[in-house]
């Protein structure tokens, strides 16, 4: 009787150890955070420092200020030393932990000096060679892993060979909604506070988001090539800076995600004069991602043109010229009709697109990449045109027109709310609905 009764126990343990791992819905309880590169693989060098120890610096900095300010949140991290991690090995420690969000910080380089600013990734296919460039030099910590050629987790993946990166095509992300929310969150801290070039979300066939079971992201907090960026990269009021950014943009995401009050982060002393300025001028500042499918095909070389991926610039701030599709037979005209949709009259209520599908050009009415979808709209931004199906007031009925095109194929389909003609972030969207809530 006794040892049945320590049975019992033992099985209530363990079973409250593994009850304790699940991820509660709807909750931000735990985040890990990923230093880039470490030990024998230093990231990307500068004049001064090394990318492994400021990211470390940086990572350790953050996860204070988030425990500091969030005590329901729990804070880990793939290094708290210069040790060495691989890069699968970073996601599964997130997937086994039952991350809720993943963080990974890095510090870009380029062969030049004059490039500057930051980039936030989430995962998906690159849209420019420079996307793509950024991924290759990431995932190259692969090859400095002892026998990565036979760790399956790799799936015989090649940093450098074009023809391995047609494994993301495959990729369907159930998180790319979220991630992209977070990631436009970090972006507009970094523009608010931070005196540099933004150089928007983006998405990039990086392995270690790949990997990850949650909504994940890879910031680039600047250029430790470039010598201002990397003072202010070394400097403790720069730490200090970024630190609040993304604990600012965590602030948001859980706040959007938990429908809970946002907790403000104290924002750092500055001093009277910045040390970092942007560096490029308006000509050298990075255009939107409209590379053409040729440029595309000859990194990607055996990849479809008409992919159902979502793109990686998510720019809120540029107006989205909205054009409906006309799909009556009688109606049909040589030349785009661009016409206003509701959410850009007078009416100020919140409206819920689906974005499905993005591509560089205008698909004819029966193009095959719709897949039977045929009461679209779309709109063009960023040298993109971006198809959507809905235009609803009701969030509700916005998600049953996604669950409809999940069901479709579309698996990467997701929801995009509109305000006076300007896509907005969900967060921005429910700031919006609660100051009306309150008139």
């Amino acid at each position: 009787m006794k040892r049945l009764l320590l049975t019992i126990i033992a099985l209530f343990l363990v079973n409250g150890s593994v009850f304790s791992q699940k991820r509660e819905l709807g909750k931000v309880k735990t985040v890990m955070i990923d230093p880039g590169h470490g030990g024998k693989k230093p990231g990307a060098i500068g004049k001064k420092s090394k990318e492994k120890d400021i990211t470390l610096s940086i990572a350790l900095k953050l996860g204070e200020t988030i425990k500091a300010n969030f005590k329901d949140v729990k804070v880990l991290y793939t290094r708290t030393t210069d040790v060495d991690i691989d890069l699968a090995e970073r996601a599964q420690m997130a997937n086994r932990a039952k991350a809720d969000l993943f963080i990974s910080i890095h510090a870009n380089s380029h062969k030049k000096h004059e490039p500057s600013g930051t980039e936030t990734f989430v995962m998906g296919l690159s849209t420019s060679k420079a996307n793509m460039e950024v991924a290759r030099t990431e995932n190259a910590d692969i090859l400095l892993e002892a026998d990565y050629k036979n760790n399956s987790e790799y799936q015989g993946f090649d940093p450098n060979a074009p023809e391995s990166y047609i494994m993301f095509t495959l990729y369907q992300n159930a998180f790319l909604e979220k991630s992209l929310n977070f990631a436009e969150y970090i972006q507009k801290q970094y523009k608010s506070r931070i005196k540099t070039i933004d150089r928007g979300v983006k998405q990039g066939e990086l392995f270690v988001l790949y990997k990850t079971s949650m909504p994940a992201v890879l910031t680039e907090i600047g250029f430790i090539s470039n010598a201002k960026e990397e003072e202010y990269m070394l400097s403790e009021e720069g730490q200090n800076e970024y630190v609040y950014c993304i604990a600012s943009a965590f602030a948001q995401y859980k706040a959007f995600e938990e429908n809970s009050p946002l907790v403000e982060i104290p924002a750092p002393r500055r001093q009277k004069k910045s040390s970092i300025t942007a560096t490029e001028t308006n000509k050298t500042q990075p255009k939107a991602e409209t590379t053409t499918v040729e440029e595309k095909s000859n990194t990607q070389k055996t990849l479809e043109v008409k992919v159902t991926v979502i793109d990686s610039i998510k720019n809120n701030n540029s107006n989205a010229e909205t054009t409906k599709n006309n799909n009556s037979n009688d109606q049909k005209s040589s030349a785009d009709t661009k016409t206003q949709t509701s959410a850009e009259n007078d009416d100020e209520r919140i409206e819920y697109r689906v974005q499905f599908l993005v591509v560089k050009s205008k698909l004819p009415e029966n193009d095959p990449a719709f897949k039977g979808v045929t009461d679209y709209n779309f709109y063009t931004q960023d040298g993109t045109i971006r198809y959507t199906k809905g235009n609803e007031v009701n969030v509700e009925k916005a998600q049953e027109i996604a669950k409809e095109l999940k069901e479709k194929g579309f698996k990467d389909a997701f929801i995009v709310p509109f305000y006076k003609g300007k896509r907005i972030s969900g967060y921005e969207a429910k700031k919006i609905n609660e100051t009306k809530n309150k008139q």
